[in-house]
């Protein structure tokens, strides 16, 4: 009889499954590897780990409920399937711009609608949206990811589900006006000319001119794909706005265009893990993006990475246990059961997140 090891959630234990990593707690054990766990050992986990996935042993002649057993694998699939499908129908929006035909918002509605009533899985869409793909879906796929992250972003800041929908259209059209720009330019793998940055930051004022001509469809939609390169201080474009002068859904796709471009392979850069991205916007975006949206987002994310698997630089897999918000990218990770703080490495450092 042989066994797997599988990762679950704490709020998935049931008694007498087998645990098959040593849980410690500031150095203590708090329950050890091979343990056979009861109702009281999940209460303590649940209530002292601060971590909210475990590893347990699986039995393959007689292995777990698909629910329990599958459930990460199952959900990140599905979105997966899910982003995959809405990065096709941008893909077809995208092809049917003819520059002389009004928009037909219908497909982005189903999707927005879709994206904010059936899609909480937070942890399986974020892994889903910093997972490596080609570099030729770039624009379709980054204007899903952009919408799923603003989306969430906005609930993490408790906007009303108005705004959450003007939000969630804004960030699908964000980037729309891209198809104007000249395709050589915007693929270019080499460093652009000050001439030819320059016709690439006409994609916001194309995306504006395209956006606003859909019938009924309130200003702030089009205002945000206008502003959403607008930076506090006055530094972005087109129109150099600074501060309260941006459009509040703009200053959130801001963040969120910014994290997935970071964290996504194009022809011209290769992508980073998301914690070395965090940190460089906690660092070099906390005067150009607005604070209060950023630190929501840095935090939120944190708190939603803590517990997941990512891979080091030696090769080794290991477990972020937890974040420190002033050193992002160097949580304390457990690897085979040793803890290991990143802050005191000097030569290991997290390459990416494990899907």
């Amino acid at each position: 009889m042989t066994t797997n090891v599988k990762r679950i959630s704490i709020y998935d234990l049931k008694p007498n499954m087998i645990l098959a990593e040593n849980l410690m707690l500031n150095g203590l054990t708090l329950v050890a590897k091979k343990t056979t766990l009861n109702a009281i050992m999940i209460k303590k986990i649940i209530e002292f780990y601060p971590s909210n996935t475990i590893y347990i042993y699986v039995n393959q002649e007689k292995t777990l409920t698909p629910s329990v057993q599958d459930s990460n694998e199952l959900s990140l699939n599905k979105t997966e399937i899910l982003l995959n499908n809405f990065s096709n129908n941008i893909y077809k929006f995208l092809n049917n711009i003819d520059g002389n035909s009004k928009l037909d918002l219908t497909e982005i509605r189903i999707m927005s609608k879709e994206i904010l009533d059936n899609n909480n899985d937070y942890i399986s869409i974020l892994k889903s949206i910093t997972n490596s793909r080609n570099i030729d879906e770039y624009l379709t796929r980054h204007s899903v990811n952009v919408a799923f992250l603003s989306s969430i972003l906005g609930k993490w800041l408790n906007l009303p589900q108005k705004d959450l929908t003007l939000l969630t259209y804004a960030a699908f059209l964000h980037d729309i006006g891209k198809v104007k720009v000249n395709q050589k330019i915007l693929n270019k793998p080499s460093k652009l000319t000050k001439l030819e940055f320059e016709e690439i930051k006409k994609h916001s004022v194309y995306s504006y001119e395209l956006v606003r001509t859909i019938p009924y469809l309130d200003e702030s939609v089009s205002l945000a794909v206008l502003m959403h390169h607008e930076r506090l201080d006055g530094s972005g474009y087109p129109l150099h706005l600074k501060k309260d002068r941006i459009n509040i859904f703009a200053k959130i796709i801001a963040i969120t265009d910014t994290f997935d471009a970071m964290t996504s392979d194009k022809v011209y850069s290769k992508k980073q893990n998301p914690f070395k991205v965090l940190e460089i916007m906690q660092y070099e975006c906390m005067a150009t993006l607005d604070y209060n949206y950023l630190t929501t987002f840095i935090n939120q994310m944190l708190n939603y990475y803590t517990g997941e698997m990512v891979k080091l630089s030696d090769n080794r897999i290991g477990k972020i246990v937890k974040t420190d918000i002033n050193n992002i990218s160097s949580p304390l990770i457990s690897v085979d059961s040793i803890f290991i703080d990143l802050k005191n490495e000097k030569d290991l450092f997290i390459t990416d997140l494990v899907p």
